[in-house]
């Protein structure tokens, strides 16, 4: 290539170089108040990028403060739980108080025509080989218990009497629902006497009354007579649940005693054995 050529395409790149740099410098003039087109390119090609550095900040943000917030919301929730435990707590304790308070006045309000001395007592144990045997009681010598006395529950009905061993502040009481039990009875309606002993499994039976006798309704109360000089007269006993006339010389008398088990945290005894009003 000859001299003068090569001068010419120098020539050639030197102007096409002139000539860029001077669009370059052109659109990077700005027109007043609007953007130049290097500008506008940058901004179209790197806004989303923008957003979406923004967005995933904004994100990240949102999603510690949820964080804290769900921590604080988790932490208010455990000593909200606490509050509502002791308060649960302290409403229990109240209530029993009440229901404690309740159980007196009603036992005494029961036993407001029975001349006797009335003695409150709170059963503390049970028979472990027969809960329908005998249970103790929180009352003991020291409180004037003696043997022989009869025991209520709150509503007046019978459930056993006092006996032996008594300490100074404790008593076993055998349960009327015991083999060992025996109280003086009558029935309500036709005055049918007789004998109450436990079975042993909750339920008591009338003895010694004769097949003979026309005496003795199902549904019948039976009220303590006295004969035995044990229990006073009048004191609510239980219901005949049910009569068989056996192949001998006695009915056998199925009797569902008044008392319930659940019922017993409170009981009254009966320090004298005087009549009942009627």
């Amino acid at each position: 290539m000859s001299l003068s050529r090569q001068a010419k395409n120098k020539y050639l790149i030197g102007g096409l170089l002139l000539v860029f740099n001077l669009i370059l410098i052109s659109v990077q003039i700005p027109l007043g108040s609007k953007q130049t087109l290097l500008e506008k390119l940058f901004f179209t090609a790197f806004s989303p990028v923008q957003k979406a550095a923004v967005s995933a900040f904004n994100y990240v943000t949102q999603g510690w403060h949820n964080i804290r917030s769900l921590k604080e919301a988790q932490r208010e929730n455990q000593e909200l739980k606490k509050q509502i435990f002791f308060l649960n707590q302290e409403k229990e304790l109240l209530l029993e108080k009440l229901r404690l308070s309740l159980d007196q006045l009603e036992l005494e309000k029961n036993f407001q025509s029975l001349e006797a001395s009335i003695l409150p007592a709170r059963i503390i144990g049970l028979d472990t080989a027969n809960y329908f045997r005998s249970a103790v009681i929180d009352r003991g010598s020291d409180d004037g218990v003696t043997k022989n006395l009869a025991v209520c529950d709150r509503f007046g009905r019978l459930v056993g009497k006092t006996a032996e061993p008594i300490s100074g502040h404790t008593a076993k009481v055998i349960l009327i629902t015991s083999e060992e039990s025996g109280v003086a009875v009558i029935s309500a309606s036709d005055r049918l006497p007789g004998i109450l002993s436990g079975d042993g499994q909750g339920k008591c039976l009338v003895k010694y009354v004769m097949t003979s006798s026309p005496g003795g309704v199902v549904g019948d109360e039976l009220l303590t007579s006295g004969y035995d000089q044990i229990f006073p007269p009048g004191l609510k006993v239980g219901r005949i649940a049910w009569i068989t006339s056996q192949a001998g010389l006695f009915k056998k008398i199925v009797v569902k005693p008044y008392f319930n088990f659940q019922e017993l945290g409170l009981v009254a005894v009966l320090r004298t054995g005087q009549a009942l009003k009627r």
